[in-house]
């Protein structure tokens, strides 16, 4: 056998399943390129020295900023890439079991997907670090311009690449460890039928949607009655916690017996649209119901980080003032707590800016993911209905009232979410010395409305996408 043979096998593949992989391939570039950016920040010398000097104006906090931004960037893209690539190894089985029928035996299957790995690892460092060379470059003049420091020389960090490369080859090391596993655990015949078995939905759906209400009334009460800003930073990651169980019970469970209870209805479940959307989704709602609560979490992450660190940043001047007035500070003291308030908040707001563009873009490939390999799990589904006698007008409006369910309650409970967290994160924020209230409340209602429109942007790419799938019988390419 040919030493090509199996790179060769590999690079059909991705090229066969390029409306998966490409998205697949340019989101691990750009989270390689987005933590390069803040590892590049934590570290370079031109935010913490001029010239030659050390720079002692509140630059500490930037690093502190920058190194805890790192590695939670990093975590959060080990757990987004197994998220993604469980969609890549759902959608392959069935070409993994042909392979299988065919006499290929697991060793082999295993080195196909080794060469898979192996390309999409090479392709995620070169572009990925490539691109984070030029956006390191930009983010470092706009922060030295938004921290008010004078411009440096760009520098290339070995620190830097080295800490992104060693993140991505141990994730895609583990990637490929997940899938050789997933194929050994499963026969030729099962991995040919793995796309056409669903999910069955949970049994007993009130023993968990009555504690999943009842984490999400006590999480609100806790947020929505706190006085005491102390108490409020205290009690902060608790409400946390409980909004995050909340919302998987509730949309696992919930999303369940909601869809059991429309069937109910007769009048509602029988038109045409509403049964194969139903029933589709009714289908795979466990499995749905945990997407969609990652992404309404995601969704609720981004709105109040950007809201928050925006109104640090944009109320420091009053915070300053203000607490110049409370500990009678002298002129001469204000100089130097200017450049701490704005070296730290500064940072923040930059960071925050960074993290929240990178929960955004995958909160979107999520979306988009998610939707697209199940229409091709549906696609059979549909080309039964087509014949007998169902016309692409009633898929595409069956499409719409499932693609409006699916994006719409993330949504609305992530600005449920973000409502009732909104006395609590303002407290914290006057732990901070932020004052303006009608400035917070502008700020988080900007974030809402810029989110929501690239949220519905993206539900008219995504629904237009597993239209044509499931149109096309699942030949779309």
């Amino acid at each position: 056998m040919k030493p090509t043979f199996y790179p060769r096998l590999a690079w059909m593949g991705i090229k066969k399943n390029a409306r998966l992989y490409v998205p697949y391939l340019l989101s691990c570039a750009f989270m390689a390129a987005m933590l390069y950016v803040i590892a590049y920040l934590a570290v370079t010398p031109a935010l913490y020295t001029v010239n030659g000097k050390v720079n002692g104006s509140g630059t500490s906090a930037v690093a502190m900023t920058m190194s805890l931004g790192s590695f939670v960037v990093s975590v959060f893209i080990a757990l987004f890439l197994f998220y993604t690539n469980s969609f890549l190894l759902r959608r392959r089985k069935k070409e993994f079991g042909l392979y299988s029928v065919l006499g290929m035996d697991r060793g082999a299957l295993s080195a196909i997907l080794f060469w898979e790995t192996l390309l999409a690892a090479a392709f995620t460092l070169i572009a990925g670090l490539g691109l984070g060379l030029l956006l390191s470059y930009v983010s470092q003049s706009a922060l030295l311009r938004l921290l008010s420091l004078p411009a440096a020389a760009f520098t290339v960090s070995l620190a830097a690449i080295k800490q992104c490369a060693i993140t991505f080859i141990a994730i895609f090391a583990l990637l490929y460890v997940r899938g050789v596993l997933s194929l050994r655990h499963a026969q030729g015949a099962a991995l040919l039928k793995s796309e056409n078995v669903g999910e069955k939905p949970p049994k007993s759906q009130w023993l968990l949607v009555i504690p999943g209400l009842a984490l999400l009334l006590g999480a609100y009460y806790i947020a929505a009655t706190i006085n005491d800003p102390v108490q409020a930073m205290l009690l902060f990651f608790l409400a946390v916690i409980m909004v995050i169980l909340s919302t998987y019970l509730l949309f696992i469970s919930g999303s369940v017996t909601l869809c059991k209870t429309l069937q109910k209805d007769e009048n509602f479940y029988y038109k045409k649209r509403n049964f194969v959307s139903l029933s589709s989704l009714t289908y795979r709602m466990k499995r749905n119901g945990a997407g969609l609560a990652s992404i309404c979490i995601l969704s609720t992450m981004v709105l109040v980080m950007l809201a928050s660190t925006a109104s640090l940043y944009f109320g420091a001047e009053d915070a300053i003032n203000t607490l110049a007035v409370q500990n009678h500070w002298h002129p001469t003291e204000m100089a130097d707590v200017r450049a701490e308030f704005f070296s730290l908040y500064g940072s923040l707001f930059f960071l925050g800016i960074l993290l929240s563009v990178l929960f955004l873009f995958a909160t979107l490939l999520m979306l988009y993911y998610k939707q697209v390999v199940e229409g091709y799990e549906d696609a059979s589904r549909f080309a039964i209905m087509q014949r007998v006698g169902m016309t692409k007008r009633d898929i595409r409006e069956s499409v719409n009232a499932q693609m409006l369910l699916i994006f719409l309650l993330p949504l609305a409970a992530a600005a449920l979410h973000l409502a009732f967290a909104q006395p609590m994160v303002w407290q914290i924020m006057q732990l901070f010395g932020i004052q303006n209230l009608t400035l917070f409340l502008g700020v988080t209602g900007a974030a809402l409305l810029l989110f929501a429109l690239l949220y519905c942007a993206m539900y008219r790419l995504t629904s237009n996408a597993y239209f044509r799938i499931v149109s096309t019988g699942g030949a779309a390419a």
